[in-house]
């Protein structure tokens, strides 16, 4: 009787192939599949909150996601898994997977912040901010994004009430 190595190993050699091809499949499967988005909603005085949903449904993941801020409508940015989130005249860090309070008063003394843009690798990452003052004028300051250090407070002067702001990556 004539017994073939290889074909002992082929039921092997199925289950191999079949777990690289889940692997390739998982591999090519959109990064966005799984994306959220924050949606900031302002309820009132002291009531205003982040909302979570699935950016691929439109699904509510947590209505509540972060409460207790401003009555402004918070501004947003998102980087990694770290959320910065507006709070009329200062900036909070949470974590964009729970929710919790990274760091409530990460960046404060600001004027009203109208929009927020971060860029950047998580080690150097950049927060660019609006900021108006109560005559309208405005500024976006530039912000270490890991630390809350200022950067450059006054980086785009001269501006008219900025509400928002989005930044592009050089490819």
């Amino acid at each position: 009787m004539k017994i073939s190595i290889s074909s002992n190993f082929r039921p092997l050699l199925r289950a191999l192939y079949a777990f690289l091809i889940s692997i390739a499949v998982l591999w090519a499967m959109p990064r966005n599949a799984l994306a959220q988005l924050y949606v900031g909603n302002a309820r009132g005085f002291g009531a205003a909150i982040v909302s979570k949903y699935s950016a691929k449904t439109g699904h509510v993941i947590s209505a509540n996601f972060i409460t207790g801020l401003s009555d402004s409508p918070p501004a947003l940015a998102v980087k990694d898994n770290t959320l910065f989130v507006s709070d009329y005249d200062s900036i909070g860090k949470y974590d964009a997977t729970t929710g919790a309070v990274i760091k409530a008063d990460f960046i404060t003394g600001l004027g009203e912040v109208g929009g927020l843009a971060v860029f950047g690798s998580e080690e150097k990452a950049v927060l660019f901010v609006t900021d108006r003052n109560e005559d309208g004028g405005g500024t976006v300051g530039e912000y270490d994004a890991n630390t809350g250090f200022t950067i450059n407070r006054h980086f785009i002067t001269g501006l008219d009430f900025p509400t928002g702001i989005a930044v592009k990556s050089a490819k």
